[in-house]
């Protein structure tokens, strides 16, 4: 059994050396480079002049194991920059268009639920303008009616009382302030108009057949 270890161990002594010398070997690194003559040249190290060109190491078969990359411009460097953040821009509409076209179809099970899910909130818009209408109408004539009582104070040599001056400036901002509001319902309508017709557009996309 001693004899046994003994002999293992002087195999392992001999075999050392040889072992060592491969790893070595194995290690040394072999580069490869094109010249400013267009050639292409080899060696154990690259010249400084070609430092920042492009070059590889490959190994004793020929192989190429590792490339460096060239160096890169300033110009370069800010076209990768831009060339990177377009791609991000990219990656992230489309994952956003992909959260969409889930929830389009998820929520819908036809078009025709889509022209009725439109239809009903247009017609909620619409319903809000009438009213905004109706009361910029009642408002438009007490306003009238204010101006003809101011303008027969003035008639008569006679400043219009302060209430009456309050009155008319209380019912401008109403106006104003309804005006306003009824440009945000028309425009609310538009955008669902124009949103469900992409949707649409994009539902016939997504399911062909249906």
């Amino acid at each position: 059994m001693k004899h046994t270890h003994r002999h293992l161990y002087l195999s392992c002594l001999i075999l050392l050396p040889a072992l060592l010398s491969g790893g070595e070997v194995f290690a040394e690194r072999i580069f490869k480079w094109v010249d400013e003559t267009g050639k292409i040249q080899y060696g154990d190290r690259v010249p400084p002049q070609y430092a920042t060109t492009e070059r590889s190491v490959i190994d004793d078969h020929g192989r190429t194991v590792k490339v460096y990359e060239a160096a890169k411009s300033p110009k370069e460097k800010a076209e990768a920059q831009a060339l990177l953040k377009q791609q991000a821009e990219e990656k992230k509409l489309t994952e956003q268009q992909a959260v969409r076209d889930h929830s389009l179809l998820s929520t819908y099970s036809s078009e025709e639920d889509m022209l009725l899910a439109r239809d009903s909130k247009v017609a909620s818009v619409e319903t809000l303008i009438q009213l905004t209408n109706s009361r910029l109408d009642s408002m438009e004539k007490r306003l009238n009616e204010l101006t003809n009582d101011t303008a027969e104070f003035e008639r008569s040599g006679k400043p219009p009382p302060e209430g009456l001056v309050n009155q008319m400036n209380n019912i401008k901002e109403q106006i104003k302030h309804n005006e306003d509001f009824l440009k945000i319902k028309q425009n609310e309508k538009e955008e669902i108009t124009r949103k469900f017709d992409e949707d649409i557009k994009r539902y016939r996309e997504l399911e062909p057949g249906r």
